[in-house]
This record gives structure tokens, sequence and C-alpha cells, in this order.
């Protein structure tokens, strides 16, 4: 099955599948494994979190060119990936927040939910990790899509301004299968109803949870996501006053530079001049004080700095 055919698939089962709890927009950006033991990932592909500071980068930059250079280079972003499992002995999925640090090519689980099938969950994590170490593919995938957001945002553009929002070619272009909003626990079946139908789903101890179960599971998950996002939004806020205030510093200092030039200049022509040249040139000194043997003339000068 090749990826136009899943996504006319998805796109019939949008139609049928109600949409209930905090959906998101989700599509499937990798499918590993052999039947009976396929993983398939899905993703919360348009919401991306970038967690990079330009700080560091504007700290050291020289040029305009060094400043992109070094900001690319400290490029994080975080992103929803739920997995998908059609092994009986693997968990059914696992609701995962992964980071990325784009150009060094690393990835870390910040947090996970993983449901097991006896019922019980765990909450896997590991620390920052070359995708070259991981034992799946999944992460390099994954990460081709959130490091690469703004492709991802133009296709979306290009699905909306389709006929009727139906044509999901420019998605299909970036690997991406477009499954519709949904939450984890429809993500879960519709995976099962899709890329894997011709399996056997495993058993899940009340696989069939109530209504009110269901939305403690995704209260959960959003709420976590929720305090991600507010965190983010503080280091950003931060990070921006930051920012604003080491521009306004480097151009105060240039400015100040010009000036101390300029005025640097107009002092010369007291060198090799008699007091008495000076005073008659500008006037009375404020202050007059002796000491060693020597005179010193205090005058005042206030000037302005355009744009200080």
């Amino acid at each position: 099955m090749n990826i136009v055919q899943l996504s006319r698939m998805f796109f019939v089962l949008s139609l049928v599948l109600p949409c209930v709890g905090l959906a998101a927009t989700m599509g499937i950006i990798f499918v590993e494994g052999s039947k009976p033991s396929r993983v398939v990932y899905a993703a919360e592909f348009l919401n991306i979190y970038d967690h990079s500071s330009s700080l560091n980068a504007l700290m050291n930059a020289q040029t305009d060119a060094d400043f992109k250079k070094l900001k690319n280079e400290q490029k994080q972003v975080e992103m929803r990936v739920v997995a998908v499992y059609e092994n009986k002995k693997a968990p059914e999925s696992a609701d995962m927040t992964v980071e990325f640090t784009c150009f060094k090519k690393q990835y870390r689980v910040v947090s996970a939910h993983s449901m097991i099938r006896d019922g019980t969950e765990q909450f896997p994590t590991h620390d920052w990790m070359p995708f070259s170490h991981a034992k799946s593919a999944w992460p390099m995938m994954a990460a081709e899509i959130a490091c690469e957001n703004e492709a991802v945002k133009k296709a979306a553009k290009e699905v909306a301004a389709s006929n009727k929002g139906q044509d999901f070619s420019a998605f299909e272009q970036l690997g991406l299968v477009y499954i519709g909003d949904l939450d984890r626990l429809q993500v879960v079946d519709t995976v099962w109803q899709s890329v894997l139908a011709d399996g056997k789903r495993p058993a899940y101890k009340d696989k069939l949870l109530s209504a009110k179960e269901a939305k403690v599971w995704t209260d959960k998950i959003d709420k976590d996501l929720t305090d991600a996002k507010k965190q983010a939004a503080g280091h950003e806020a931060l990070a921006n006053a930051a920012l604003g205030n080491m521009k306004a510093e480097r151009e105060f200092k240039k400015e100040l530079g010009k000036s101390a030039k300029k005025h640097g200049k107009q002092l010369r022509w007291i060198i090799g001049r008699t007091e008495t040249d000076i005073v008659n040139m500008s006037g009375a000194p404020i202050k007059v004080t002796e000491a060693d043997g020597e005179r010193y003339l205090t005058y005042y000068n206030e000037y302005f700095i355009p744009g200080v």
C-alpha cells in the first residue's frame, strides 16, 4: 500500500470516525518491521515547539551570516509522537514528547506514557542520543518533519487551498500521511483500521474504556503538553527580553564609539596651547584645580546621541 492509497483511506476514515476529547492534527511519519511485529509512528506534525535560543549566536556572531549559521547549529525543537505496536508482547501504544537537536542530529524522550496490554502503564524516557545509536530509524524520520517544519507549514497551506482542502499530495511529497484530527485512542484505532488492518489486534485488558476513563487519559496527556508549552513560552519570553537588551546595548556602544571619535577630533586643537589660549577660545572653565604643581581646567559640554 503506497502513500497515495493510505491518504485516500484516511480521508474516508476521517469522515466516519467521531472526534472526541482534545484532538490534534496527526499524520503517519514512519512504519517499520514486518507482520506480526510492525510499528507505526504518528506525529502531531503541525505543533512543533522551538526551544532554540539566539542569545549565544548573537554574542558570538561577527556578521549576519555568522549569526544565521550559529542559530541553525543551535536549533532545538520538540514534537509529540505516538507509536502503535502490532506485537502482543509490546505495549499497545506509547505517547512520547521528543526533543531534537537538528544540527547535532540527536534526540531525547522527555516524557512518555506507554499503555501495556495487561492494563498497567509505564513512563519510559531517555537522555540525548545520536540518531545513529537508535535501534530504529523513527527518530531520524521524525526529526526531518520537526526540524523542517516551515516546509510542513507550507504544505499545509497548499492542502488548505486545494479543492475543498482534500488534496493531500503536498503532505505526501514530504512522506507524511494525514490521518485526521484525533486524540491518542483514535490514533490507535485508526492505525489498526488501516495500516495494520491485515493483522490480528492483540487483546487489551479493559480496552473499551468508558468516556470517563478516556477523559482521564486525554486530560493527563494534554495537561503535560500544556505545562510544556507554558514553560517553553516562559523561556522564549526571557530569551527575547535578553536579546532585546543586548541589541540595544550594542547599538548604544556603536553610537557612543562614533561620538567619542568625533569629540576626540574636536579636542585635538588644545594640544600645545597655553592656558591663556584655551581660556580665550573656550571661555572660563567651570572649575580650576591645582595639584602637584599642575593646573587642571574643567569644562562641561552636553551632547545628544540620535536614537539613544
